[in-house]
């Protein structure tokens, strides 16, 4: 059963009282700004009011270089000084929005490393606002080292260093508290007033995630990534590397220790004796209280032996028996725990600083991590979100196709949750531009290597992000001037050049116009139903391509929909202000393990008149800590699914697009809809119903559901649906579409011109993030037709609103209300006044400025500026009408007055 956010945050509080001391008594002598994140033009950006000094609010956009690259290391500085001088330079405009600021990795957490690199930064001009993030790598003596458990209930001790080596005990979580004291205040007296945010790191790459890699006997170390006993020759002679427990590569074993050596976290005793002193353990489990094995762990067969190579093992644990429960609720802690150390060690931080930082941690995986979600530690980020000590949540962007110009950029998890808490979800934006070079090793994953192709895919970046309302960063991995090469200036000024372009379009980003727009298609991704997967073999052979279809490989099709997407999580349906008046088609791709609370949740806010939801495989199969069923599955979808029977290939045709596909191979278990009263629009090879659509009834007329009974809908599928659900598609399938408020970015997925559909008809609309300025493209206009797109060009438009306003009360003679024009939010306006009858009936009585300060106005909107209008009228005798329109302030060139209404003096 899911535990309630509020009793959680209790906990979590409970447990921070017992090591955070009161009172900012370590905060007095900070130096650097109060940092938050306000509202502008209803988007979330930073504010930074520097002490004694003035406030301003910038785009969240960040430099971030790797002080622990080769060349740092061998004393060569250039590539860090360069591209940090470079970034300051081209975001130093103030109509750019943009604060110089910098994230550095530190190579050191020493005070001389720290003093070293203060000394460098103290030398740039401007000097940037800085962000601090760094390894907690270390751990102090008598802290215990992490212990991991094989197949075979061998325990191993990792005391090498190999990753991620200690647990998180009261021992290393007492002295990471005293590294980040050390750190941020050493930070401070050596850079000072310009310490503006940390972010932490630990675990597998410092992301706060495990792996389940194998051990390596001979060194007594943990296999990582890249390790070659993660190699394999296969019958047809290919070595393949990297490979995961679950792959059998044509009958070789990936290497002398075999899959049956793999471990899932931590078997410390401190973490054994944690789950079972857990408040989220079912009493069912509290008796007798042990770790769940590894076996367990590993399988969705109650009391089943270890996993054959390549054996099915089943998607879904069963909490009908115990050890199933036990394995699904040890995941489930080993996340909870995560969360706790990371919300323990940024409460310190904040103390530390005086509550003045922003704090920020990678995690929440969900789209990412794929057949590791499992036992990742990453499953708990409805915590996170909403933990008083998290300002920032960081992830890369996906390695897959996202990388490649005509995709979209796929973020990692779910970056909608943040905003809904005040918070910023920080896209890591490491793309392998152009200068990338072998420094010290090839740069995988790069797939631009001219200028112009940089340029495209770091404008799609840096719009989406924007219009999507999250921050972004670029990261120079390897220290080797990705974002700027001091041998090639002319080119990197030229990136630059163009990135201002963007920088100065989403400035101009306005939320709260008349014409303003909201995405109609989001996903509700599940943060629980993970950790009843089985950690390594649930589909067999084919677990990487289950858990890839299941998240990646949907989402990546959703950013190819023609119309803008929006991922929360499923949590987040208990939220008050979670507002899905735009929605018309909610998706639910992962609602295995559904409690009753949000199962009422999604009856109340989801199934609502006019809305689709579509569902996806095991949506709803368990309920609580019952046994699984389909008549569970049922309640949830309202459509009548029964369990199919062997193991048959899940291979479909679809009726309703003419196409074929799904998974061609088998899951346990798998389903089949049996509800007469459900339209079929897909059907297995084998036989039975896989997808279908009904119309229910419900309080106020009907929703439609759609169930989809295996995973791997494809693209013209999720595209039909959208359409019949009426979600309005700005452009065809196959190109990326970002769009909020004003602002609306296309990436060509396809070469040719194409025709793009406005929600609305728009006064004006411009073609943005275009150098020297922007173009206008027309006016009066519902599409703007047989533009030419090359593939994976970028190509950004806004359009303009016109004003508005309330007349809000008419006393005696004094008229009163408010009037903006969204378009210039910071421009104070003016109102025409009519008396007897709106214009052109009434007598015109004159022009009144808005010259009075109307905060809850600025307030709503995130904007600046006076906004209020407070006058009194002559001749204003009672039952007399006046009539108010509010001016647009560009005049002629505007998009003309708009009508604020009418009352009679009285």
């Amino acid at each position: 059963m899911r535990r309630p956010t509020a009793f959680l945050l209790a906990l979590v509080m409970a447990l921070l009282t017992l090591v955070v001391p009161a009172g900012p008594a370590q905060a007095d002598a900070w130096s650097g700004p109060q940092t938050t994140i306000v509202n502008r033009n209803g988007r979330k950006v930073i504010r930074l009011c520097d002490q004694g000094g003035a406030c301003r609010t910038t785009t969240p956009f960040f430099m971030a270089l790797n002080s622990q690259s080769q060349p740092v290391n061998n004393g060569d500085w250039r590539y860090v000084d360069y591209q940090a001088q470079l970034a300051a330079a081209n975001t130093a405009a103030a109509d750019m929005n943009v604060a110089p600021m910098l994230q550095v990795h530190l190579a050191s957490t020493s005070d001389a490393f720290i003093d070293q690199l203060a000394g460098r930064l103290n030398q740039l001009n401007p000097r940037p606002y800085l962000m601090v993030r760094f390894y907690l790598q270390d751990g102090p003596p008598g802290a215990e080292p992490m212990r991991m458990q094989d197949l075979q209930g061998t325990v191993r001790d990792d005391t090498n260093g190999a990753g991620h080596p200690w647990t998180l005990d009261e021992a290393w979580l007492a002295y990471q508290e005293q590294q980040i004291t050390r750190v941020l205040t050493r930070m401070d007296a050596q850079y000072p007033g310009r310490v503006m945010a940390v972010m932490i790191k630990y675990a597998n790459g410092g992301e706060w995630f495990y792996r389940p890699y194998g051990w390596n006997d001979t060194t007594g170390k943990m296999l990582e990534w890249g390790d070659p006993n993660l190699c394999a020759t296969g019958t047809d002679g290919v070595r393949a590397c990297g490979l995961h427990p679950w792959t059998n590569d044509a009958g070789t074993r990936p290497g002398p220790r075999g899959r049956h050596s793999f471990h899932l976290g931590d078997y410390a005793s401190s973490t054994q004796a944690g789950f079972c002193s857990w408040s989220g353990l079912p009493a069912s489990l509290v008796p007798g209280c042990r770790a769940a094995t590894t076996t367990e762990r590993n399988n969705a067969v109650p009391g089943g032996s270890p996993p054959l190579s390549g054996a099915s093992r089943g998607t879904v644990l069963d909490p009908a028996d115990l050890n199933s429960l036990r394995a699904a609720k040890y995941h489930q802690y080993l996340s909870s725990r995560n969360v706790a150390a990371i919300n323990r060690l940024l409460a310190k931080a904040k103390q530390v600083t005086g509550n003045r930082v922003l704090t920020g941690v990678f995690y929440g995986y969900l789209y990412g991590l794929a057949a590791e979600l499992p036992v990742s530690g990453h499953n708990d980020l409805t915590t996170l979100v909403d933990s008083p000590y998290v300002d920032l949540v960081s992830a890369p962007y996906s390695y897959g196709n996202g990388r490649h110009l005509g995709y979209g950029f796929v973020p990692q998890g779910p970056p909608d949750s943040m905003r809904l808490t005040n918070k910023l979800w920080m896209d890591e934006d490491d793309t392998r531009t152009l200068f990338a070079r072998p420094c010290p090793t090839p740069p995988g994953f790069q797939t631009a290597t001219n200028l112009w192709d940089s340029i495209r895919l770091l404008r799609r970046n840096l719009a989406t992000t924007a219009i999507g309302g999250r921050a972004q960063y670029f990261l120079d991995l390897q220290g080797c001037g990705w974002f700027g090469d001091p041998d090639r200036a002319d080119e990197s000024q030229t990136l630059w050049a163009n990135l201002q372009s963007v920088f100065r379009a989403i400035d101009k980003i306005q939320h709260g116009g008349a014409n303003a727009y909201q995405p109609q298609v989001a996903v509700f991704v599940d943060d629980v139903s993970p950790n009843h997967q089985p950690g390594l073999t649930p589909a067999g052979e084919h677990t990487y391509s289950y858990a890839v279809d299941q998240l990646p490989n949907l989402v990546d099709d959703l950013t190819r929909l023609g119309t803008p997407v929006r991922h929360y999580l499923l949590s987040d349906l208990t939220k008050g202000n979670l507002d899905l008046s735009a929605i018309k088609l909610a998706i639910l791709p992962n609602a295995y393990v559904v409690s009753s609370t949000l199962r009422s949740a999604i009856n109340t806010k989801l199934k609502t008149p006019g809305r689709t939801v579509l569902s996806q495989y095991a949506a709803g199969y368990v309920q609580d800590n019952q046994a699984a069923s389909t008549a569970s599955m049922t309640a949830l979808t309202g459509i009548t699914v029964a369990r199919g029977n062997g193991t048959p290939a899940l291979s479909q045709n679809y009726s309703f697009v003419g196409q074929s596909g799904g998974p061609a191979y088998p899951l346990t278990p798998w389903f089949t809809v049996t509800d007469p009263g459900a339209t079929t629009l897909g059907s297995y090879q084998v036989g039975g119903v896989s997808l279908a659509r009904k119309v229910i009834p419900v309080a106020g007329g009907s929703y439609t559901s759609v169930y989809a009974a295996a995973p791997k809908l494809p693209l013209a599928a999720l595209r039909r649906i959208s359409e019949d659900a009426g979600v309005h598609h700005f452009a065809p399938a196959g190109d990326t579409v970002e769009a909020a408020g004003n602002m609306l970015m296309v990436h060509a997925g396809s070469s040719g011109t194409k025709t793009v559909r406005l929600p609305q008809s728009m006064p004006r609309v411009y073609e943005t993030a275009l150098y020297p300025s922007d173009v206008e493209m027309c006016r009066n206009c519902t599409q703007l037709a047989n533009l030419p797109f090359n593939q994976g060009d970028t190509r950004v438009f806004r359009w303009t609103s016109p004003p508005r306003g309330n007349f809000e009360l008419l006393t005696g003679a004094t008229v009163e209300g408010w009037a903006a024009d969204l378009d210039q939010p910071a421009t104070s306006s003016a109102v025409a006044v009519y008396r007897g009858g709106p214009a052109g009936v009434g007598t015109y009585l004159g022009d009144f400025p808005t010259a009075t300060n109307r905060p809850d106005v600025n307030a709503y909107f995130g904007i600046t500026g006076v906004h209020g209008f407070r006058f009194t009228l002559a001749g204003c005798s009672p039952g007399t009408q006046i009539h108010v329109y509010a001016l647009d302030p560009e005049g002629g060139n505007g998009d003309g007055s708009t009508y604020l209404g009418a009352r009679s003096c009285t």
